[in-house]
């Protein structure tokens, strides 16, 4: 990437951020669906500086607070995922929402 002289907007600084936050999410997404076993998930998650908020055997929580990202996975019995959600925390809507600080 290339800039050109002269100071950096904020709104600049403010568009590499979200895109970068984009491209984050779609690694994660990427390795959620190629990955069946959710060791490898939590070992991809904490390379990428991911910080678990639950991880229990029915539903993982991990946030990534620097780039505001936000997964949440729902287990099957059988090891398998039920569902997931990779979103940013500005994408989530409700008061029920608690995120952290």
């Amino acid at each position: 990437m290339f800039y050109t002289r002269g100071a950096i907007e904020g709104d600049m600084l403010g568009d590499i951020g979200t895109l970068q936050r984009q491209a984050v999410m779609v690694e994660i997404e990427e390795i959620i669906q190629s990955t069946p076993d959710y060791a490898d998930v939590r070992e991809a998650l904490r390379s990428l500086n991911f910080v678990p908020e639950q991880d229990d055997a029915d539903v993982a929580i991990w946030v990534q607070p620097d780039l505001r990202i936000f997964v949440l996975l729902q287990m099957n019995l059988g090891g398998g995922y039920a569902g997931y959600r990779v979103t940013a925390y500005d994408d989530l809507e409700g008061p029920e929402v608690r995120l952290p600080e």
